[in-house]
């Protein structure tokens, strides 16, 4: 079994351990308190989030993944799907068609399970107002019997044509659901912010907000020496902290290089800075392509920022530095390509700094340009 797990949602021994803040998960959730949890992508919301109401007793999870949303069709149908993971028995199943009479919903057998699952018909759900129809369900189930709901990547609604209604509708049932708690995960901090903190907004402060930071920690360290141990490979501390701060504490990122450094070693090894070329490489073979494919969709413009950001960082755009190394001595233009570079995904400002979403696509970039 691998040792290290990322890019999901993982428990047991893959899972380490975030007692305040489940803690505080915990606390709020039991209360009926809605909350939002922000931070960048692969700090481990997800994974904190369902590790955290599962420890709370008598709490059943519905949890739906909203990442790529497209209508609020397709909405309704990640509800449905997440409903039938929640409960799998015949008559939770039963009712809950019936509670979807009017978008003509089936008890089917997932293909890849083999299990019974809802489907609905996306016709039958392709206006907002289907919406309603969905969490008037989950109302329902809730009257009997205590939920929370955790809507993950929750900003990805706002790509829904009409998003303003949808969000209306979200936000017109949810206030009258006191006995049921809603977790809105976020992981692109200036549309949850249009979401949650704009006076217009329907949701506006309508729900406590928890940041999700860098894993840092002595914990941490620990966890990974052990993943290393499981794995019969040898790891020093102060090499597994080297590794944390040059990955800024992303979860995942971390996850993903430990992966790398198992799978160019054996048994018994000493696992250290010599096997870190071999690593990247070994990232590269698997997700060099896709690099490759982002480059050629960039202009030579953004192409130049992203090759400066990589080469003398993002703390300082506007300084010379930054300026000589993209080759461009125009602020609004940097900025206006920095923004664009924001809208693609590649990257994203923290705290007044520019930073890859990827850190091995920046590695990658500086070894391109030697």
């Amino acid at each position: 079994m691998e040792p290290f797990k990322f890019g999901c949602i993982v428990a047991d021994e893959h899972y380490c351990e975030r007692p305040s803040l489940e803690k505080e998960v915990r606390r709020y959730v039991a209360g009926g308190q809605n909350l939002v949890i922000q931070g960048e992508r692969r700090r481990g919301k997800s994974s904190l989030v369902v590790k955290s109401v599962r420890g709370i007793r008598g709490m059943g999870l519905l949890y739906v993944d909203l990442l790529g949303i497209t209508s609020a069709a397709d909405f309704c149908r990640r509800v449905a799907d997440g409903m039938s993971e929640l409960d799998r028995s015949r008559s939770f199943l039963q009712k809950t068609a019936a509670l979807l009479a009017s978008l003509r919903p089936l008890v089917v057998i997932d293909r890849d399970t083999g299990l019974p699952a809802i489907s609905i018909d996306s016709r039958s759900a392709s206006d907002p107002s289907s919406i309603l129809t969905v969490m008037n369900m989950i109302a329902a189930h809730a009257r009997e019997r205590r939920i929370c709901v955790v809507f993950d990547e929750f900003q990805d609604i706002l790509d829904i044509p009409d998003s303003k209604r949808v969000l209306s509708e979200l936000r017109g049932k949810i206030q009258f659901m006191a006995d049921t708690s809603f977790v809105f995960l976020g992981s692109v901090r200036n549309q949850m912010s249009e979401i949650f903190a704009h006076p217009k907004s329907p949701f506006f402060k309508s729900a406590l907000e928890i940041s999700i930071g860098e894993m840092s920690d002595e914990s941490f360290v620990k966890f990974i020496l052990a993943r290393f141990t499981a794995a019969k490979r040898v790891a020093d501390a102060d090499f597994v902290r080297k590794l944390i701060a040059d990955l800024d504490g992303v979860p995942g990122d971390i996850q993903e290089l430990c992966d790398a450094l198992w799978s160019v070693t054996e048994a018994g090894d000493c696992v250290n800075d010599a096997n870190l070329d071999a690593a990247y490489r070994h990232i590269f073979a698997h997700e060099g392509s896709s690099y490759e494919t982002y480059i050629r969709l960039l202009t030579r413009h953004q192409r130049k920022i992203l090759g400066a950001l990589a080469a003398v960082g993002g703390k300082h755009v506007s300084s010379n530095d930054f300026l000589d190394a993209s080759g461009c001595h125009n602020a609004s233009s940097v900025k206006k390509a920095l923004l664009r570079l924001d809208a693609l995904g590649h990257i994203y400002q923290l705290r007044g700094e520019w930073k890859f979403a990827s850190p091995f696509f920046c590695e990658w970039l500086r070894r391109k340009m030697v």
